[in-house]
């Protein structure tokens, strides 16, 4: 600025008044750039051993027990929490830093991939059709869509992902969908099965074998459900998010291939 801060004299310098002021500050902005180091540290400390998880119901009872119980014997000191979420909610919430790891699922539209937030794919659930088990497509080898076409489906509403997916599906084969019984829980929608008056289309992750009903995945059209993992891009802050991926794709491993 062309402002005199200090006066040389011959035993040394001499702050003049303007640099004592700025030196005060200087002191001021020290003391609080420690503070925050300090507090960055101590933020760090407390979340190195913290993980915060998030699923839909079905993925946190086919993924998530087998992986948490893992970590637990890896971690047992660890701070776990789990969320009960929809399958497409998890990744707004990495984002966020909500949370440290989120199930989440992907039909037919692309899930949305907010900034900082990875998608790390676990496995693709095929779809099964649920059907009464004196059905007559009930023992027969391969399964086609278009030969539920005269029966009432179980589904969830018009305007979920699964059930755009179904619609979409079933438009391509010439179907036109008779959906009377709707529902956004896929056990609610095989209870229906099992009281003979549906048939349905559900993940494999999320068959309940209800009394009554028999399954057999899709062979045409091939449905699935993509289920990936949605994680933060920098996971520096939480070691533990890393090792639960690993995790579950062991239990993706063992069970679901």
């Amino acid at each position: 600025m062309g402002t005199q801060l200090v006066i040389r004299l011959p035993q040394g310098v001499r702050l003049t008044p303007l640099g004592v002021r700025l030196a005060a500050h200087a002191d001021t902005m020290a003391r609080s750039l420690a503070a925050a180091s300090e507090d960055v540290h101590e933020y760090l400390g407390e979340h190195r051993g913290r993980l915060r998880l998030g699923a839909f119901p079905t993925a946190g009872l086919g993924l998530m027990p087998e992986a948490l119980t893992a970590l637990r014997h890896h971690h047992p000191s660890a701070e776990l929490s789990v969320v009960d979420l929809g399958p497409t909610e998890g990744s707004a919430l990495v984002a966020e830093g909500e949370l440290d790891l989120a199930i989440v699922g992907e039909y037919a539209e692309p899930l949305e991939q907010p900034p900082g937030v990875e998608h790390v794919h676990l496995v693709d659930d095929p779809i099964h059709a649920v059907m009464p088990d004196e059905h007559p497509k009930a023992r027969t080898g391969e399964l086609r869509l278009r030969e539920f076409a005269d029966d009432p489906w179980a589904s969830a509403a018009a305007n979920l992902p699964n059930r755009r997916q179904l619609d979409a599906v079933a438009a391509a084969e010439g179907i036109a969908a008779n959906v009377p019984f709707e529902s956004e829980s896929y056990a609610v929608a095989q209870a229906i099965v099992s009281a003979g008056v549906a048939v349905t289309f559900v993940p494999r992750l999320a068959l309940t074998h209800a009394a009554g009903t028999v399954h057999q995945p899709m062979t045409e059209p091939n449905l699935f459900r993509r289920v990936h993992a949605a994680v933060p891009s920098d996971t520096r802050h939480c070691p533990l998010t890393p090792l639960f991926l690993r995790l579950l794709h062991g239990v993706r491993a063992e069970h679901l291939t």
